[in-house]
């Protein structure tokens, strides 16, 4: 949703007028679940989706209406072929939308539009130790989907901006000094990918005293279990290894640095949406 803020907002910049569609509610069986927006203008829809298809489709025309009308207001779609809302669909649920006009020169809603977007990109990055091809293929694909990156080497010949598209921040760091160089928070994912298995070990041993709700170590399962095998002889337990994803990705049976930077990219989305345990890594 901060990509559809921050569109609402050059929008309302440029004095145009915009919907903020939004699911308010979603049950069953459905495309997205709450959340989930995007914005329409005159020309249609300019970011966002709410899942795409008849839902969508519909969604948008009514968007237009409540252009021409600049009045607010709430749909509920069933998901259902048998039903008059049900738009041919076969899913089985339902979604509760909410259509908000908003006028390009209303200075109230700009405001707040800002707000939300700041709001919306301050908790929360990644900190990839390691700026290897896979992290160089992995920062692209989170920042396409509204991950904020930040890249952490050792090396400086891999310390270079250029590499990584899209990345907020890349620093020289020292590996045996993590907590002394990175704040990391609750709010934030780690990603574990150095130069070797010495130095994941060494990432990951401090990393663990921090609050991060995801740490994710790339290997095999034999690395995994090596490194696992370590932490617990320094004293963590298995409690310890609650938010711990090692091989780190779905299993999708990725061997290319793209592929791979997709399984990784699909399991923090899948986290970030709240429905990630350690058993689907």
């Amino acid at each position: 949703m901060q990509a559809v803020f921050q569109q609402l907002g050059r929008t309302l910049s440029a004095g145009e007028n915009a919907v903020l569609v939004t699911i308010l509610e979603s049950s069953g069986s459905t495309p997205r679940r709450e959340g989930s927006g995007m914005v329409v203008t005159a020309r249609g829809r300019e970011a966002g989706s709410i899942g795409g298809g008849m839902v969508e489709f519909r969604s948008e025309q009514i968007a237009q209406e409540v252009l021409r009308t600049k009045e607010s207001r709430i749909e509920c779609f069933e998901l259902r072929a048998d039903s008059e809302q049900g738009l041919g669909m076969v899913c089985g649920g339902a979604e509760r939308v909410e259509f908000r006009f908003f006028s390009g020169g209303d200075r109230e809603a700009a405001a707040w539009v800002k707000e939300e977007a700041e709001r919306l990109s301050r908790p929360g990055r990644v900190y990839i130790f390691g700026g290897g091809h896979v992290a160089q293929a992995l920062v692209p694909a989170l920042a396409a989907v509204d991950f904020r990156c930040v890249v952490l080497e050792d090396r400086e010949e891999f310390c270079k901006t250029e590499m990584f598209p899209g990345a907020e921040e890349v620093r020289l760091i020292d590996n045996s000094r993590v907590l002394e160089e990175v704040e990391i928070s609750g709010d934030d994912w780690v990603v574990i990918m150095t130069r070797g298995h010495q130095n994941d070990l060494l990432v990951q041993s401090q990393v663990m005293h921090t609050q991060a709700r995801y740490i994710g170590v790339i290997g095999s399962r034999k690395k995994a279990a090596a490194l696992s095998l370590r932490l617990r002889e320094m004293g963590w337990n298995g409690e310890d290894f609650r938010r711990v994803y090692s091989p780190i990705g779905l299993p999708i049976r990725s061997e290319t640095p793209a592929e791979i930077a997709v399984s990784i990219t699909a399991q923090l989305i899948l986290e970030r949406a709240g429905g990630l345990t350690p058993a689907d890594s």
